[in-house]
């Protein structure tokens, strides 16, 4: 009786979500005069290139479960793992982060799917890999911008944040050993590498189909209209609104009314924006060095709820289920702003 329950309530919810994909998507075209080209480019294409990402990170998962380096993989981060109570199953998660954010979070609802972990267990290993490996898995990328741009104050900026993800690192960590148990993760870790050790190599190939059958549409199925939705916002105004909001409320005698305009960049035109604003300012002497690292500081705390929005509801709903994806942003984006305030404030105390 609970199986066929579950399955009514799996079946409405697809319907109610296949309703809510045509209702966004009709409110799409009326609120782009039905102009497909407009359509294509802000919604199908970008759609299609997130649901690419998200086949190769279940490729990703496919290939490190089928080729058995599970056991590899989890003994790179194991001694981390023991200090927090976790078991080998976030170990792989929290080493594939490094390589793909999607690849992680797809592992870990997996293992909790298939009952090898915890709810609260997949919950902390979720929060954990927004610390460090987020940060070396956007690291290139934010160098590549920041240094050309910002010299010297942009090599301290990127130091403010490596500390801001060592604390979250360090926070999660000890949130997980006082939240679960040390003897189930002595039983976890037994039990995992005893599964890695007994498990027969399988096809990639086998496993990705599997991968792509029972994960791929459920993660489309909440993708697709939250995106579309995102768009419609940004096509409302919502996030014009927001950036507006926010800032007005940046006032401080830490950096000149000159530099809040870098804040204003980061947060209407993206971190590039706000860093080239910042190079120009240094250069001319609008702004000290320290007064620089404090506007990109600002410019990132502020930033951060209106990045959520467009870039990580997406995927976190499309991966976890609706209330636990926004119970993950809203923590994980709480503990990153706490995090990144707390380093900023050291240095602008100490130096």
């Amino acid at each position: 009786m609970g199986t066929a329950r579950k399955g009514l309530f799996q079946k409405k919810g697809t319907v109610v979500w296949l309703l809510i994909t045509a209702v966004t998507f009709y409110l799409l075209l009326e609120e782009t005069d039905f102009n497909l080209m407009l359509v294509a480019r802000k919604v199908l294409w970008p759609v299609s290139r997130l649901i690419a990402i998200m086949t190769g990170a279940l490729f990703l998962s496919a290939l490190i479960e089928a080729r058995g380096w599970s056991n590899l993989v989890s003994g790179l981060s194991r001694p981390l793992m023991k200090m927090g109570n976790l078991s080998d199953w976030s170990g792989t998660a929290f080493t594939t982060a490094f390589l793909s954010g999607i690849a992680a979070s797809t592992m870990l609802w997996n293992a909790y799917q298939e009952g090898k972990i915890s709810k609260r267990e997949m919950f902390i290993a979720a929060l954990l890999n927004v610390g460090i490996p987020s940060y070396f898995l956007h690291l290139p990328v934010t160098l590549a911008i920041i240094v050309p741009l910002v010299g010297s104050a942009g090599a301290i900026y990127l130091s403010i944040t490596f500390l801001a993800a060592v604390i979250r690192t360090i926070v999660v960590i000890a949130a997980g050993r006082f939240l679960l148990s040390r003897a189930e993760n002595r039983e976890n870790i037994e039990k995992s590498q005893q599964d890695f050790r007994k498990r027969k190599p399988q096809k990639v190939m086998d496993l990705f189909r599997k991968y792509i059958t029972q994960r791929l549409f459920g993660i489309v199925l909440y993708t697709v209209p939250i995106y579309i939705l995102v768009v419609l916002c940004r096509l409302w105004g919502l996030f014009d609104m927001l950036k507006e909001a926010s800032a007005h409320l940046v006032t401080t005698n830490v950096i000149p009314v000159e530099g809040i305009s870098v804040v204003v960049f980061s947060i209407v035109a993206e971190f590039t924006a706000g860093a080239a604003a910042a190079g120009a300012m240094l250069h001319e002497g609008v702004l000290s060095l320290k007064q620089t690292v404090a506007a990109l500081i600002l410019g990132n705390i502020i930033a951060t709820p209106v990045r959520a929005l467009r870039h990580q509801l997406p995927r976190y709903l499309g991966i976890y289920t609706p209330s636990t994806g926004i119970a993950l942003i809203v923590i994980g984006q709480l503990l990153r702003v706490t995090s990144v305030a707390l380093a900023g404030g050291l240095y602008w105390i100490l130096f």
